[in-house]
Order: structure tokens, then C-alpha cells, then sequence
């Protein structure tokens, strides 16, 4: 009887366990070694496909891969693209991605069939290449997908590299090879780590993996954030998030911090304009007409064409909800209501008395900077923004307009 209760003890079970599992599962498992079964097929001969783009999923441009666009999924993934870009030993990459991307089998939960799909493939000067995968957060299944890897690796002759997040963050080289080093001991931990909670489950799930962006201090004042919806907020974490990737390593273009803020803050200004001015807008399609393309015969000729334009694409955006640069247009519409004198029928006159509103001219400040940032440093980067402390004032330039925006447009907000 005392041995059948002490049987019954967490401590004994434990004990029994991680006795006998490695002892059963010598019996019943089969090692299969991986082996080449098929000639190389070049990167270069991938046909072109399409990915869809968000705040979330950006698409980057870079002179190192051999596509025209990288897609790229959260700040993690465009962190590591523009390091990646920047690298002077590294001759080629690309995101594995698309129907012909490298997908490697493995056994999920250690006997269902699944397959894993690494993020990106380089190539560095000394004609290694590399199957990298870039990981913020850690599950159960990571450490049977990296040694499905690893070995699919040792096959091709290639190397396998696992990118964490808080190691990331930390690193402030500016080789590859300093990267491959500094990643080096996470994946042996990772890899140690699942042989020890297979073998030992007492210690299972201790977190032996350092996978966490350390906490720093705030990049923007949390009183912009707070009252965010939650598509907004994401967008300004994801922003944030790039930001401190980027803020300790040297000669960074700080140009993709802004890519996820970059749809949230055309929405917020379409909906501006779509919220104001709808009300007013006349129901049939012939005085539709009228009030868009109202009578400009006693305008300034030099302006004429300006009027026409923003006439045109006002009538896109609130009937046909496919206006173009919608924060431009609200750039223009502001700057009609609050600083032009032409009289002009229409929708321009409902501009007048729509946009007119308590911190307009603070809004107006606002969106002109916001836009033109946006076509110097982001859009057309005529120049490269590698000053962390005024892409850091730019971070907060661009959560703060946004929120107006937002606030302006949306009558349940709190302004």
C-alpha cells in the first residue's frame, strides 16, 4: 500500500516518465535520413506571382533580390529585408514565398505529416547560401520545424539560420556573418531545448529560449495611443516596432517604419472627407454633376485645373470609394476651406462650412507634413532618412495626425 500511494506522488510520475519515454520511443520510432533526389532548380527561374499588400504585409524594394518587390509579413520580416539589402556580404536574396516556394515536411507534434515554410533565402559573397527563418515568438512546433531544416540543410549543402526577435533587436552589426554568429547559440538552445523537454518533460515549458524584444523605453507618448481603435493601433505598434529594430543599427534607411502607417492614415483621411461632405451630396446623378463640376469661368486660369482635378477626385472618392492620395486631397480640401477666398459653388462651398471646424489649421499643419515626408522620404525617397532622432519626431508626427484624422472623421470619437 505505501508503494502503490507513493506511485501516486507528482515527483515519482515525473521521474517514471522521463525514465521510460526515451526508452519507449527508441523502440517505435524510425530515423530517415534526407538525401538529394533531384537536380538544383535556380531561384531565377520562378515564375512572378502576386501577394497581397497591407499594413501588416508590406512589400519592399531592394537592389539584392532577384524579384522586384520583397513581401514581407509583420516588422520582423522588413527588419530583416532591409539589413539584408544593406549587408556587404551578401550578393542575393529573396522571401520564400509563392507557389514554387521551398516547403520542408516534418512531423508536427511528432507523428502528423506537416510542412514548414523558412522566410528568406541568401546568398553571401563566399557562395554560401543560407535558408533563414525570422521568429518572434516561440511554439511547440518550432524546434521540430528548424531540425527538419537543419537537415534538409546538411542535404543541399546549405546553412540554416534562425533569426529570434530579442536577438535581432539587440544586434547592431552590419555584416551577415556578425548575424550568423549572434544567432549561433539561439538555435543550439532551441534545439537542446526540445531534446530536453522530450527527455526530461518535468522541465517542459520553462522557457529556456531568450525570444523577447526587451523592453524599452516608449518611442511615442502612450497618450497618442490610448484611445486607438484597434486596426490603428496595430499599425502604430507595427511602426513602432521597425523603429526600435532600426534605431541601433548603423546607416539604416528608417523609410519602412512608415510602410505600416501608410493605409491607416489614407483611410483615416478618406473617411474625413467621406464622413463631412456625403450629407451634402445631392441623390441624382445630374445635380451630381452640377455639384462636382461646378462653374469655374471666374477662377484664377492658373488654379482652373487644380479645381477640376480635386473636383474629379472627390466625386471618385464619396461615390465610387476609389480617390487617389486620399491624404493629398484632404491637404487640398483644408487648404481650400481655411486659406482660399475663391468663391466657387458645389462641393467646394460645402467645403467651406464642413471643414471648417475647432483645430483645422492644426490638422491642415499636420497633414502638409505628414505628406510631404511621405513623397520625400517614403514614396519617392528622393532622400535617405538615416537620422534615428527625426525619424523618431516623424514617428510621432505621423500617430499624431493620424489620430486627428481619425477623430475628425468619426463622429463617435472622442476629439
Amino acid at each position: 500500500p505505501k508503494l502503490v500511494k507513493r506511485l501516486g506522488d507528482a515527483d515519482v510520475r515525473e521521474h517514471i516518465r522521463a525514465v521510460f519515454l526515451p526508452l519507449v520511443r527508441a523502440k517505435i520510432l524510425q530515423t530517415q535520413l534526407r538525401e538529394t533526389v533531384m537536380a538544383p532548380v535556380s531561384l531565377a527561374s520562378w515564375k512572378p506571382f502576386q501577394v497581397t499588400v497591407s499594413e501588416r504585409r508590406p512589400v519592399m524594394r531592394s537592389d539584392k533580390t532577384l524579384f522586384n518587390l520583397v513581401p514581407c509579413h509583420r516588422a520582423l520580416e522588413t527588419a530583416f529585408a532591409e539589413l539584408c539589402g544593406r549587408c556587404p556580404d551578401i550578393v542575393a536574396f529573396a522571401k520564400n514565398a509563392g507557389p514554387q516556394s521551398l516547403r520542408i515536411d516534418y512531423l508536427a507534434d511528432g507523428h502528423r505529416l506537416a510542412f514548414y515554410t523558412p522566410d528568406f533565402l541568401v546568398r553571401t559573397k563566399n557562395g554560401c547560401c543560407y535558408l533563414v527563418e525570422t521568429k518572434g515568438q516561440v511554439d511547440r512546433d518550432v524546434p521540430l520545424k528548424a531540425r527538419a531544416a537543419m537537415e534538409w540543410c546538411k542535404a543541399a549543402g546549405w546553412e540554416y539560420l534562425f533569426v529570434l526577435e530579442g536577438v535581432f533587436h539587440r544586434f547592431n552589426g552590419s555584416d551577415f556573418s556578425q548575424l550568423v554568429k549572434a544567432c549561433g547559440p539561439a538555435l543550439r538552445d532551441l534545439i537542446d531545448g526540445e531534446k530536453y523537454e522530450r527527455e526530461l518533460p518535468l522541465f517542459a515549458g520553462q522557457g529556456l529560449l531568450d525570444d523577447k524584444v526587451p523592453a524599452v523605453q516608449s518611442v511615442v507618448p502612450q497618450s497618442l495611443l490610448a484611445g486607438l481603435p484597434d486596426r490603428l493601433k496595430r499599425a502604430a505598434d507595427e511602426a513602432i516596432s521597425l523603429y526600435q529594430f532600426f534605431e541601433k543599427k548603423p546607416g539604416v534607411n528608417f523609410a519602412p517604419v512608415f510602410t505600416a502607417l501608410l493605409g491607416v492614415v489614407d483611410d483615416c483621411a478618406k473617411g474625413l472627407v467621406i464622413q463631412k461632405l456625403t450629407p451634402h451630396m445631392p441623390a441624382n446623378q445630374v445635380d451630381q454633376q452640377d455639384w462636382f463640376s461646378p462653374y469655374l469661368g471666374k477662377v484664377d486660369q492658373r488654379m482652373r485645373r487644380h479645381y477640376e482635378e480635386l473636383g474629379r477626385n472627390l466625386r471618385k472618392t464619396l461615390v465610387h470609394r476609389s480617390g487617389v492620395s486620399p491624404l493629398g486631397m484632404v491637404r487640398s480640401c483644408l487648404d481650400f476651406a481655411l486659406n482660399d477666398s475663391t468663391k466657387i459653388g458645389g462641393i467646394f462651398e460645402t467645403m467651406k462650412t464642413e471643414l471648417r471646424f475647432t483645430g483645422g489649421r492644426e490638422l491642415l499643419d499636420g497633414v502638409r507634413l505628414v505628406n510631404d515626408f511621405r513623397n520625400t522620404f517614403v514614396a519617392h525617397q528622393e532622400e535617405f532618412l538615416i537620422d534615428p532622432k527625426k525619424a523618431k519626431k516623424a514617428l510621432t508626427d505621423w500617430i499624431e495626425t493620424m489620430k486627428k484624422l481619425w477623430q475628425a472623421g468619426d463622429s463617435s470619437a472622442q476629439v
